[in-house]
């Protein structure tokens, strides 16, 4: 059903306001300036938060921008590249000895972008000036003009955090790299006329064409089908869902009549690309992203509320609560996150019911054999202990009866249930039941080899598990007392609406009358297996292992979106430390980490 004449999108001007997606967002880092002068600034940018060590200390651009270099002379005439490699020399350095490189020498001191230092290298793609001048010379003119928007987004596509010499570039997994931009490089689109041109802080490979990220050249793209009156949808998604998406791209497109640009960025960087790409104008309708995210993204006004009408019953309730901020829905979700508690069928042949029956378990294991153990866990790792508080009757905020929003004002993690479970876990660390100073590697190392027989882990633990051999069985939290389950946290992934969507009502019927069907949930599911939101799809499934990772999270507590949750981890982390490390009782650390928290939230 082509119906066209819904939706009009707005047409901008074709760059002048595509000031996108700059690398500044969400970093604390104080920009470096550069200076103008006849010896280049230096080249590069910050990280992103899914980088290697070696982009650590890379900085974003400055600003204001930089004076830039002098115009080429004619002297400085283009001809044969003659980079050589220098290790006693910067790549910017290494670059100023060839006039090939003018141009992109211009532009990295326009961009106030900086180099690496040594001992953390990068890769430069380097285009010639002959790629600039194949440009487009009016949209050329548009990126100088926008140093530290456009302009310094195109020159991180052309980086890669580490060093990488042609080889590895040619073994690139899938035959692409993670840019500085956030947005992969298809390295078998490069035509690369030099190669492993090595400097002081990383290396060169020269290519004959400037690379335009996907994020603007599907800005211009878009403009240009809105002008001539084609609607169209932009989505921002990360490596995985994207595929997918693009699968069922024809079908949406046919029957809607409605292009889609489906664009992906690393999904560490879409929120921070987001925030700055958005509020500008040239952001995506939609982005795939975490509801954990809804805090920053909702209080910086970037959402728009979701309706899913009735169609909001086939999803899970905890997942449906996760996207809701505020008494709104800010996304549908897509899949489910939680941990569940696996058991070694051999030694523990069902799943035990409360906490009490896996301390005896571990008691009588440990009893019979002093080099096994029942049920252990890492040392600290709050986030691991908190369905096991909850089954307590623990908490960490209090929610409200009626939306279930936390309530930052009551701090729950020195209450009566909290300071419970902490005495469960005191007393197996007493009782020599609890290894001491475990950590993650070791506990899932004794679980795969039957040397521990229960353990807390998520659905990123089973291939792993599943490929040691043992049998096993993932059950759900048990419970105590009058608590029949404890409850592990939930974290959830779907897609949001930009509150500056060219056509909100067309990107929610995308959602809810396309994506929110079993044929493209069972599509996403297959490309992402983890447990489905979309409850249609969780009770279709035949891989046991998501559907019980499904069942043991349909109680979780979304993770908490609220900024208050970052005076939590801290205290209570260390509050779980300090008893499992026998150096203090579980009353003492506890009721310690709630005032801390309390004190932090109140600005004390």
């Amino acid at each position: 059903m082509k119906n066209t004449k819904w939706y009009l999108l707005i047409a901008v001007l074709l760059l002048g306001a595509m000031a996108l997606v700059a690398c500044g967002g969400g970093t604390t880092e104080t920009p470096a300036a550069t200076e103008a002068a006849a010896a280049p600034t230096e080249v590069m940018v910050e990280p992103t938060e899914e980088m290697a060590a070696p982009t650590e200390e890379m900085v974003e651009p400055t600003a204001e921008p930089t004076e830039a270099m002098a115009e080429p002379t004619e002297e400085m005439a283009t001809g044969e590249v003659m980079l050589t490699s220098d290790t006693s020399k910067t790549m910017s350095e290494v670059l100023a000895e060839d006039p090939n490189f003018s141009t992109l020498l211009e532009a990295i001191a326009a961009s106030g972008l900086t180099e690496p230092p040594a001992d953390s290298p990068a890769t430069l793609f380097a285009p010639t000036n002959a790629a600039f001048e194949a440009l487009d010379q009016d949209q050329l003119a548009e990126f100088m003009a926008d140093p530290t928007g456009n302009l310094a987004h195109i020159l991180q596509y052309h980086i890669v955090g580490g060093k990488m010499m042609a080889a590895d570039v040619a073994a690139a997994e899938g035959g692409r790299v993670n840019t500085l931009a956030g947005e992969p490089l298809d390295v078998t689109q490069l035509n690369i006329i030099a190669s492993d041109i090595e400097t002081s802080n990383g290396v060169i490979h020269v290519i004959d064409a400037v690379q335009i990220p996907p994020t603007i050249a599907n800005t211009i793209r878009a403009e240009e089908l809105a002008a001539a009156g084609t609607p169209v949808i932009r989505i921002w998604a990360d490596n995985t869902r994207k595929p997918a998406l693009e699968q069922v791209k024809a079908k949406f497109e046919d029957e809607y009549g409605v292009v889609l640009l489906i664009e992906e960025v690393g999904f560490g960087d879409i929120r921070r690309l987001f925030s700055t790409a958005a509020p500008a104008g040239e952001g995506p309708d939609i982005i795939v992203g975490a509801h954990d995210w809804l805090g920053e993204l909702t209080a910086g006004g970037l959402l728009t509320p979701v309706d899913l009408g009735d169609r909001v019953d086939e999803f899970a309730p905890a997942a449906i609560q996760a996207f809701t901020y505020d008494g709104e829905l800010y996304g549908m979700p897509n899949v489910t996150e939680n941990v569940a508690l696996f058991i070694n069928t051999d030694i523990v042949p069902e799943c035990p019911a409360t906490w009490t029956e896996v301390h005896d378990l571990s008691a009588d294991i440990h009893t019979a054999d002093a080099e096994k153990y029942g049920f252990v866990r890492m040392e600290g790792d709050p986030y691991h202990f908190y369905p096991i508080q909850t089954a307590f009757g623990g908490y960490i905020f209090g929610r409200d009866a009626d939306t279930g929003a936390y309530d930052p004002t009551d701090v729950g993690v020195g209450d009566p249930g909290s300071i419970a479970a902490g005495q469960w876990l005191q007393t197996m660390v007493e009782e020599g039941l609890q290894p001491p100073a475990m950590d993650w590697d070791t506990m899932h190392a004794w679980f795969e080899s039957g040397q521990a027989a229960m353990i807390l882990t998520g659905p990123w633990a089973t291939s792993r598990i599943v490929d040691s051999g043992i049998p096993f069985q993932i059950c759900n939290i048990p419970g105590e007392g009058d608590v029949e389950a404890g409850r592990p946290f939930l974290g959830v992934q779907g897609f949001m609406v930009s509150a500056f969507a060219k056509d909100p009502l067309l990107a929610q019927i995308f959602l809810t009358d396309f994506v929110a069907t079993p044929e493209v949930m069972q599509t996403l599911f297959e490309a992402d297996q983890r447990p489905p939101a979309y409850l249609p799809t969780l009770d279709a499934l035949e891989d046991e292992n998501v559907a019980a990772f499904g069942e043991a999270g349909l109680n979780a507590d979304p993770m908490p979106a609220i900024p208050e949750m970052g005076s939590v981890w801290d205290a209570w982390g260390n509050a779980v430390v300090l008893v499992q490390q026998g150096a203090d009782t579980a009353e003492n650390a506890f009721t310690n980490a709630q005032e801390q928290i309390v004190t932090a939230i109140s600005g004390g």
